[in-house]
């Protein structure tokens, strides 16, 4: 399942990251621990009830957060893509989280072994409130996600979903490509294909998305965010 890439590669994705802001030592410490995994097909990378053994760094594909209910039904709770990592609470808590990790087609990941990743944290403690930034933004999106979704209709909810993605890839405003299929929309959203196509095809004939194959391209992030947090009457 992995290929040995070069040094060079890991090093230029571990600088964009909370390990390149600590300086020159702990980038080559991470370096070093550090490995690339590619995975052709979806895969389960660590399940529900096992302490996960590696912190990966999403290149391209995305890791999703299953949770299943009471009568075995899955569904997901998260939607980790390039540039955010999976996940940081793992390295820290005791518990085993009660969430299945899967993997896309298509994925490449940097991957730390959470005891090197424990290791890092004791010889550099500056980097904690990196981390604990990241995971307080990652909450603020979920918690926006729970909150305010269920007090707007299914088009707004679908266009909510659509920001929040597009913001935990780092984008703020502009133009934005999700990298996600209308598949998946509908999975995250919790709606059947059906219904997520015709919500899509909606916001595609308001102007807020483009429609592609495995994608939805947003020209202008802050119009969509505008539709929506509207209220009825502003629509």
């Amino acid at each position: 399942m992995t290929n040995p890439d070069s040094k060079a590669d890991i090093r230029k994705h571990l600088a964009a990251t909370v390990f390149g802001a600590l300086g020159e030592p702990a980038l080559e410490e991470s370096c070093y621990a550090a490995r690339i995994e590619r995975f052709k097909v979806p895969t389960l990378l660590s399940a529900a009830g096992e302490q996960p053994q590696y912190l990966r760094l999403v290149v391209s594909g995305h890791i999703e957060v299953i949770a299943r209910n009471a009568s075995g039904v899955e569904f997901a709770v998260g939607y980790i893509t390039p540039g955010g990592w999976a996940t940081w609470l793992a390295c820290f808590m005791e518990s085993p989280p009660d969430n299945d990790f899967y993997c896309s087609a298509s994925a490449c990941f940097v991957t730390l072994p959470v005891q090197e990743v424990r290791h890092l944290c004791a010889t550099y403690p500056q980097i904690y409130p990196l981390i604990i930034r990241q995971i307080g933004r990652r909450m603020r999106l979920l918690m926006e996600w729970t909150g305010q979704s269920v007090l707007v209709d299914s088009v707004q909810r679908v266009a909510k979903l659509l920001h929040i993605l597009a913001r935990e890839q780092q984008v703020q405003a502009g133009y934005a490509k999700l990298n996600v299929t209308q598949a998946r929309v509908a999975t995250l959203a919790r709606c059947s294909r059906q219904t997520a196509n015709e919500i899509l095809g909606v916001l595609e004939q308001k102007g807020l998305l483009t429609l592609a194959y495995g994608s939805v391209e947003i020209p202008d992030l802050r119009r969509l965010a505008t539709f929506a947090d509207a209220g009825p009457h502003e629509q």
